[in-house]
């Protein structure tokens, strides 16, 4: 058997620890379908840049990643500039795994590592704000900066619960931010926004609510606003919405978008993937079909 050389990007600090007892029988897995692996499971990033572009300058055969939406996002910083890209294979160890829902991948291991037994892949879009790109979520404004903000220690053991009491903390104590503005190209303009989210799928907690069902996204990312209001008129919504009482359009809206342009103050960092970051362009834009990904043949990406 010809071996096919891989790439493997592994956080064991993503997540909660119990999932982490399974990476050497990961490892030991894709060895024995064919994979030459090469482990990297450090935190330098240069040296993370490094790997990558050498594995894509000789066209490996794959690059795995065994983490959270943080540790992918990194890794796609760099496989995304690049011409060729070798095919991705994603293990979900990290808390909320979000990408993994976009691209249908099960919980469990042993089902991912048929696919790419079986070399079953999908195509899935990459968006792009600013110099950044991301794989499932860009938000700014009000609320946003839970996921990053949330200890990491509290995430390992808590999973998705840790991030309700940092919900409940900064719903109380911090009034809605400073006014956004949205250009969605070509001619329409969203002001007066406390929050929004860029989403490449449909699986970011209750905001998922807020998009139809008949919504396919072919080519696009959903686009949630939030306009600003007061803190327990947007409570009542969000808790109506959630329990499916009722979801007034008025408040929060939903839209597919590919273009658009975004106006944030100067000093309003962005949630990219769950990580804070800045940027210093405005343009939104989705990169169609951009990455390869190992899941089930059958699972039709809409969006990504």
């Amino acid at each position: 058997m010809t071996s096919k050389r891989a790439l493997m990007i592994y956080n064991p600090s993503s997540g909660r620890k119990r999932n982490h007892k399974k990476f050497p029988m990961v490892i030991e897995k894709l060895t024995s379908i064919g994979y030459d692996i090469r482990i990297h499971a450090s935190k330098d990033v240069a040296k993370l840049e490094s790997l990558i572009k050498h594995a894509c300058a000789n066209r490996w055969e794959a690059l795995f990643v065994a983490g959270g939406d943080g540790t992918i996002n990194t890794v796609f910083q760099f496989l995304s500039a690049e011409q060729y890209r070798p095919v991705v294979g994603v293990f979900p160890f990290g808390t909320s795994n979000e990408f993994a829902q976009v691209i249908g991948l099960p919980k469990n291991l042993f089902t991912i590592l048929s696919y790419i037994e079986k070399g079953e892949t999908s195509f899935v879009n990459i968006g792009k704000l600013g110099e950044r790109y991301f794989a499932n979520i860009a938000a700014a404004g009000w609320l946003t900066d839970i996921t990053y903000e949330t200890p990491t220690a509290l995430k390992s053991t808590f999973g998705e619960f840790a991030y309700y009491p940092y919900f409940i903390k900064k719903f109380l104590r911090r009034r809605p931010s400073e006014s956004i503005s949205i250009h969605v190209l070509p001619d329409r303009q969203i002001s007066d926004v406390s929050f929004f989210l860029l989403m490449n799928g449909n699986s970011v907690g209750p905001f998922e609510r807020f998009i139809p069902q008949e919504s396919k996204s072919d080519g696009a990312f959903h686009l949630i606003t939030c306009h600003r209001c007061n803190r327990l008129y947007f409570f009542f919504i969000l808790m109506l919405t959630v329990l499916r009482l009722g979801n007034p359009r008025s408040l929060i809206n939903h839209q597919e978008v590919v273009d658009s342009e975004i106006y944030l103050p100067d000093a309003m960092p962005i949630n990219v993937d769950g990580e804070q970051h800045k940027i210093t362009e405005r343009k939104f834009r989705v990169l169609s079909n951009h990455l390869q990904v190992f899941t089930a043949n059958s699972h039709a990406i809409q969006s990504g």
